[in-house]
């Protein structure tokens, strides 16, 4: 057994978490704080944490640290510290979120009174990698430095500015130690060892870790461990969510010199990018929703193709080793070379649980564009922690989650409750932003055309409650818990002397997410039908159906299920009525403001789609109170019983609406769907149609409904099977039932 099969053993086993710790840390227990500004303190908070992780370097290692440091899990919580529901069923008692306590009690009541946790932070936007791979952290320091010296002559009153600066400098100074701190680690050990070749590799650790501590890597492995360690940086600072932008485009110029100078050759190479794939795998175990995700080739600002040696090594390396994290993700275009499209059809038909997804540059670049972002920027972008469209390195996304709920806005159109009687929704994290509105008055409308009239009434409020409440908790984040190590990494903050928090970015954009979408828009054909075309009942004797949880009125469920027509099977009936609600979602969306200066980013996403569902009251569609809805712009499990062409066709007249934020559309194919190589070619064909006609985003689960039954009673035996449930992939064992059987439930295609 080799070094990368001892190590992916080993992490299975999770021999890693035997390391990890609960710890109640506080600034106050170490020096006197009182006369530092919040932003300062909330740095030596990251500063604390820092030191108090010790160097972990297990057997094998190539790249070496750990995350040590976890929060506490109480009864009913979750990883996330709140009480909701997550979908991965955890293996240890630890939770996520941790960070040294840095406000004063009277802070931390106002952060709490406005939805913000002390030390909390949900931006799904990763750390630039491209500017430290230039400068290093030693090199930011001094950049930052030198613009402290500037402001402190030129501004002086600019408190603001001068303490965001000094934060920056604390924060990089802190995260120098912490590799120095690896660096010495792995020369006590060098010294320890009686196995010669073990000792010439941690000497050579050490080396490289003592010269990234403040310097910028001159060869790829230096690369791979400072782009670690950094990382475990920024999971402290960002409590988990840590998507991984462009790392081909990061650090394949350095491998490539490499390569070229023969300093290391591509096997060499590959064992180094699996040895960092197995660590950022370090808390799958907790959840796999770790917003991991990788943006793979694509153009650089110029327009050119951008895939290089490092792309094929990061799909090799993620088909090898079969784990859930990173999330691949792959741009296309039209000067894609045919070996990565043959790479990636490849690795979907290997059932890898959505690895690939594919992006498609020719749709993606002008949603950006419309959004102000110039060519040469747009042509950079990535995705975050899911799927939605961000420039790495340039810009906030999500400093606060803001939604609206389409099926809510049915209900309230109806004149009903959203939630089942009794029941109360709970966030799953405490960064979302939850709008409590009273459902509407029961009104009676004439006509299907004033039925929607108040519909489009109700998502207009919903946008207004949204914005009103994401500005307010944005304004909180920026003043409780800014983030100065993150935004040290940025472009523009530094040099605006603002954190991301604070509107430092060169973009900054407010995410805002359509939910629920399928189902509402399923249930606005079923009120078009039922009620005002066929007749059959009364909006009255809907209603009282729904809030009854259709009991007594199974016939009008079923036809409401059987003889209405559903989204995903192209009939303009139902998708006509997409078309509306996702147009006028998007228009009402584009032009609200944020507190840093940027506008609303609208795109269509449901995430936690079974707990969504169990929040929710019946709906005309036929659903029952608390059962699931569907994911992003996919159809509603089971209801795309036309084909998978058709269904594209649906989702394809959303995307002609450009959501410059996007959306994501999933399918499931059969494997004998794929199978060989002409079904290497019809899902080449498929995917290709759905970019050239205007498609944003297509992922893939292949695998059969027995092997995932078979995975239910026989988890042990299938352990290594990785479905895609939204915009993550899953160990389908570790799913709670509920999101296992919705997986299942999905209509498996042919091609």
């Amino acid at each position: 057994m080799g070094r990368i099969e001892r190590l992916r053993e080993a992490h299975l086993n999770l021999e890693h978490t035997r390391y990890r710790t609960v710890k109640d840390l506080s600034i106050w227990d170490h020096g006197d704080h009182s006369g530092e500004s919040i932003v300062v303190r909330k740095a030596h908070g990251l500063a604390l944490l820092l030191d108090e992780t010790p160097p972990i370097i297990l057997d094998d290692e190539l790249i070496i640290g750990l995350r040590t440091i976890y929060g506490p899990i109480e009864e009913g919580m979750n990883v996330l510290g709140g009480y909701g529901e997550v979908p991965v069923n955890p293996a240890t008692r630890h939770g996520l979120f941790v960070y040294p306590r840095y406000l004063t009690d009277g802070e931390r009541v106002k952060a709490e009174a406005a939805g913000i946790r002390e030390g909390s932070c949900t931006s799904h936007v990763p750390y630039g990698a491209e500017k430290l791979m230039t400068l290093g952290f030693g090199g930011i320091e001094e950049q930052a430095r030198k613009r402290l010296e500037e402001l402190e002559a030129e501004s002086p009153l600019d408190q603001a500015g001068i303490d965001f600066l000094r934060a920056a400098i604390i924060t990089l100074q802190a995260s120098t130690g912490f590799v120095l701190k690896h660096a010495e680690e792995a020369a006590r050990l060098a010294q320890e060892t009686g196995d010669a070749d073990r000792r010439t590799e941690l000497e050579g650790v050490s080396e490289i870790c003592r010269w990234v501590a403040s310097n910028p890597p001159r060869s790829f492995h230096e690369a791979v461990q400072l782009y670690w360690l950094a990382s475990v940086v920024t999971l402290l600072e960002n409590q988990g969510f840590t998507p991984l932008g462009r790392i081909d485009q990061d650090l394949g110029p350095i491998l490539e010199r490499d390569l070229e100078s023969g300093v290391i050759t591509r096997e060499g190479a590959l064992e180094l990018l699996e040895c960092l794939w197995i660590k950022l795998n370090i808390d799958d175990d907790l959840t796999t929703d770790s917003c991991r995700n990788i943006m793979l080739s694509g153009q650089d600002s110029e327009g050119r193709d951008s895939t290089n040696e490092l792309t094929y090594l990061c799909l090799e390396a993620s088909a090898s080793l079969r784990l859930t994290d990173p999330k691949v993700n792959v741009r296309f275009h039209p000067g894609s070379p045919p070996e990565l499209w043959e790479r990636c059809v490849e690795m979907v038909k290997l059932g890898l649980g959505g690895f690939p997804a594919f992006f498609n540059d020719e749709a993606i670049i002008p949603g950006l564009i419309r959004m102000g972002v110039p060519v040469e920027d747009a042509r950079l972008y990535s995705c975050d922690g899911c799927q939605e469209i961000i420039i790495p390195g340039k810009g906030d996304f999500y400093p606060v989650y803001t939604s609206v709920n389409f099926l809510e806005c049915l209900h309230h159109t109806m004149g009903m409750p959203s939630s089942p009687e009794g029941e109360a929704f709970k966030a799953i994290s405490s960064s979302a932003v939850v709008i409590a509105r009273g459902h509407g008055e029961a009104k009676s409308h004439a006509s299907f055309r004033e039925f929607m009239e108040e519909y489009e009434r109700q998502i207009d409020r919903a946008i207004v409650d949204t914005v009103s409440s994401g500005n307010a908790q944005d304004a909180a984040l920026a003043k409780y818990s800014p983030v100065p190590f993150l935004s040290s990494t940025l472009e523009g903050c530094i040099e605006n002397a603002r954190g991301k928090s604070d509107g430092g970015t060169t973009y900054n954009f407010t995410g805002c997410n359509g939910q629920c979408f399928a189902n509402a828009v399923n249930s606005l054909a079923a009120v078009k039908k039922l009620v005002y075309d066929d007749g059959e009942i009364t909006l009255d004797g809907l209603r009282e159906a729904l809030i009854t949880d259709w009991e007594g009125h199974e016939r009008l469920r079923q036809r409401a299920i059987n003889r209405v027509p559903k989204y995903g099977n192209d009939d303009d009936y139902v998708d006509s009525l997409a078309v509306r609600v996702a147009g006028h979602f998007i228009e009402g969306v584009i032009g609200n403001r944020n507190p840093r200066g940027g506008p609303y980013y609208p795109g269509i996403y449901t995430f936690h789609h079974i707990s969504k569902g169990m929040s929710l009251n019946a709906s005309p569609d036929g659903r029952r109170a608390g059962d699931s809805v569907a994911s992003h712009i996919s159809p509603v499990a089971g209801t795309d019983t036309s084909g998978p062409t058709l269904a594209l066709n649906s989702a394809l007249k959303i995307y002609a609406l450009g959501p410059p934020e996007g959306s994501a559309l999933g399918l499931r194919f059969h494997p004998s769907a794929v199978r060989g190589e002409a079904g290497t070619r019809n899902l080449t064909s498929f995917v290709k149609a759905f970019m050239a006609r205007g498609g944003y985003e297509v992922q893939f689960n292949v695998v059969d409904a027995e092997t995932l039954r078979a995975a239910q009673l026989d988890p042990e035996s299938h352990r290594s099977l990785v479905v895609r449930v939204w915009g993550f992939s899953a160990y389908f064992v570790t799913l709670t039932k509920a999101y296992q059987d919705e997986i299942i439930a999905r209509t498996a295609h042919g091609l």
